[in-house]
């Protein structure tokens, strides 16, 4: 390219400025990804600004498919880490009938119980949360299905997210505060079909709009999408996980009865770190209608190797990655083809241009 004026270097440098893409100050940055792009082998992301995470490893991971068919899912390992006992996770146990991934997932029995839940009890002040859920009912919708819900101290702290029969409603509750707020929104929840659930939740400080709540259910904000809410009148902590885990039966108002249901839910992900790595179908983390979660092993800021998890994405297809910090800022994606054996290296930025 020849420029005969400094005008001339300005004009092409503005434009070159203008075409690059626009990150979050601080954000990762992802360089290159080199491995074997196929389930459980070990790819390594390079890149920088991905932060610290002291454990590598999620707190719990399971995609379930070490289980045994009709076998229960309490108090046993997962992939990653392990489950506990809780309120109805009696009614919960491993199927190959229905899977997002692989072969097998967890199936919660809501035809004679109202309770079936995935139970993890641990104390967390933070916390991200991902995983895939379908409901197969009967008849019709219940007026009350919680595809998750957090305890506190006696039950009497509570997060969770509702379906009713038609909407959806986050709960915030604290009743010996007298504290309770309602935050309508998100998709609705088709019969049969696998739907993806996300969390970025950080405790706010007590009666303070400092806590975060990003909610998403397919990508689409359900409930909250914030980072100035009050999350506890009164100093509390969450120290219970349930995912599944809540099917009404009965009529009430708009809502008719029905005759109960069976629930799946798969690729479970539960980290009290933000930092993450995601596979999206788009080339943007917020136009990206299907994420999948991948499995840290180790992380620098410089290099983060992951056990790969495509997912439901079909070997041959392109997707992209993104490495998120535990500030919740998100790198730009690098396009990977899944199945692919390689690297795939970003071109580096040009040299020695001065933007005047």
């Amino acid at each position: 390219m020849h420029m005969n004026s400094r005008g001339g270097i300005r004009r092409w440098a503005v434009l070159c400025l203008a075409a690059a893409p626009v990150l979050a100050v601080g954000a990762p940055s992802v360089s290159g990804v080199s491995g074997t792009l196929s389930v459980g082998q070990t790819v390594t992301v390079s890149g920088s600004g991905f932060g610290t995470k002291p454990v590598a490893q999620p707190l719990l991971w399971d995609n379930f498919e070490g289980g045994t068919a009709g076998k229960g899912i309490q108090d046993v390992p997962a992939t990653i880490g392990k489950w506990d006992t809780g309120a109805g996770s009696e009614n919960v146990t491993y199927t190959k009938a229905k899977a997002h991934s692989g072969v097998m997932a967890s199936q919660h029995n809501f035809m004679t119980a109202y309770n079936a839940s995935l139970s993890k009890n641990v104390q967390f002040s933070r916390l991200y949360m991902d995983f895939w859920i379908m409901a197969s009912y009967i008849d019709n919708k219940s007026r009350n299905f919680k595809p998750w819900r957090f305890y506190g101290p006696n039950d009497d702290y509570q997060l969770d997210y509702v379906w009713l029969c038609s909407g959806g409603l986050m709960n915030r509750v604290q009743g010996s505060a007298g504290f309770s707020q309602g935050d309508w929104g998100g998709p609705a929840y088709s019969n049969g079909k696998w739907m993806h659930v996300q969390l970025v939740y950080n405790e706010s400080s007590p009666g303070v709009a400092n806590g975060t709540i990003r909610h998403f259910i397919d990508s689409q904000v359900a409930g909250l999408d914030s980072g100035a809410i009050m999350t506890e009148k009164v100093s509390a902590h969450f120290n219970q996980i349930r995912i599944g885990h809540y099917w009404d039966q009965d009529a009430v108002d708009n809502c008719a009865a029905n005759s109960g249901a069976t629930v799946y839910v798969d690729d479970v992900y539960l980290d009290t770190s933000w930092a993450r790595v995601e596979l999206g179908n788009a080339s943007t983390y917020a136009g990206s209608t299907h994420r999948e979660i991948q499995v840290p092993s180790s992380w620098a800021d410089g290099s983060v190797a992951i056990k790969f998890n495509p997912g439901n994405f079909a070997s041959g297809t392109t997707a992209y990655l993104y490495v998120t910090d535990a500030n919740n800022n998100t790198s730009a994606g690098i396009p990977v083809k899944i199945g692919q054996t390689g690297t795939a290296v970003l071109p580096n930025p040009p040299s020695n241009v001065t933007v005047q």
